[in-house]
């Protein structure tokens, strides 16, 4: 990694501050529920963000297509804090029944390999489905001198200096492994400058305060189609259809991991039963493939990817492999 200066992430999450017996449902065996009768009773689906975050507002528009096919209330709750810990403690001592499940990011994943190291693991849960990806991508200033993210490393690589890199989260976050895969790939030094979210990032690089930005489409889209800012590059093995005018890197020459893409997802405790998982997995499925739910996707400028249990948890392996070679690389583990 060749990140100099603000190494320092947040301040690890080591412990829960919550106690998971007083905010789940102890762990047990499941009900012996037939899968023909699943689901017999509203559905719990637990955000690990506040209201009106995008996780929310995905599990909102999945839970509204899923219902009618469920035959069932799914009901959202939140558990936000500790770096995704309340959500994952929640749900991992919940009894395996189907009744309880989560929304999924690419944050589980990087944090399982960081900031909650030893508190979980890919293990702990059961892998439902995932419908969404999105690529990350570097952006610029429309003013810049550079069109393309080999145009950019070639001007840093000129220029002798460390590049001003921002995104959202620390050093270790998924927009920083993101930026770093890329960079790396280039050989090109910088520093990385963290943000509370990709808008104040954003917000930087229009002010002349980073020179690029780590961030996913749906967060750029605004700015680019008002001619703010353009987009160097992608982090994809295909050009993405939400901006097909963009190169992927491997297009410029740079050949890195491209399943390191923002997620979302469903899953749940460890344990549950191999029928009601794959009854619940393809009930998301065709949700996902519903006619409302792919508007709230076109709305959002993101991309359907949908995959069953057996290709998420591989995934899930792949992401968290790539996180670890990233936080041991920046010496965070």
């Amino acid at each position: 990694m060749n990140t100099q200066g603000n190494r320092g992430p947040a301040a690890p999450v080591r412990k829960l501050i919550a106690v998971f017996a007083s905010a789940a449902v102890l762990a047990g065996p499941a009900m012996a529920e037939d899968a023909a009768d699943y689901p017999s009773r509203p559905i719990e689906f637990i955000v690990q963000s506040s209201a009106g975050s995008s996780s929310d507002t995905f599990a909102r528009e999945l839970a509204k297509a899923a219902e009618p096919i469920l035959g069932q209330t799914v009901a959202i709750d939140y558990k936000p804090g500790g770096g995704g810990a309340n959500q994952m403690g929640y749900i991992s001592h919940a009894r395996p029944d189907g009744y309880t499940i989560g929304v999924n990011t690419l944050t589980h994943f990087s944090n399982m390999a960081g900031v909650l190291k030893g508190m979980f693991k890919p293990d702990d849960f059961t892998w439902i489905a995932m419908v969404q990806t999105e690529p990350h991508i570097y952006a610029v200033r429309a003013d810049a001198p550079y069109d393309t993210f080999a145009e950019f490393a070639a001007a840093a690589a000129e220029r002798g200096e460390a590049a001003t890199v921002g995104g959202y989260g620390p050093i270790g976050s998924t927009t920083n492994i993101a930026a770093d895969m890329g960079l790396d790939a280039a050989d090109v030094t910088y520093n990385w400058v963290s943000f509370n979210a990709s808008s104040e990032a954003i917000t930087a690089l229009l002010g002349g305060h980073v020179e690029v930005v780590s961030l996913t489409p749906s967060n750029a889209l605004e700015y680019r189609d008002a001619g703010r800012v353009k987009i160097l590059g992608v982090i994809a093995g295909e050009r993405n259809p939400v901006i097909p005018d963009v190169p992927t890197l491997g297009e410029q020459g740079y050949e890195i991991d491209t399943s390191w893409q923002q997620i979302r997802g469903v899953y749940g405790p460890a344990g549950i039963p191999g029928d009601i998982r794959d009854k619940l997995a393809a009930a998301l499925q065709e949700a996902a493939r519903s006619d409302g739910f792919q508007q709230y996707m076109d709305r959002a400028g993101i991309s359907s990817n949908i995959i069953g249990s057996e290709e998420y948890t591989a995934l899930g392996a792949q992401l968290s492999r790539i996180a670890e070679k990233a936080l041991d690389s920046a010496g965070l583990n």
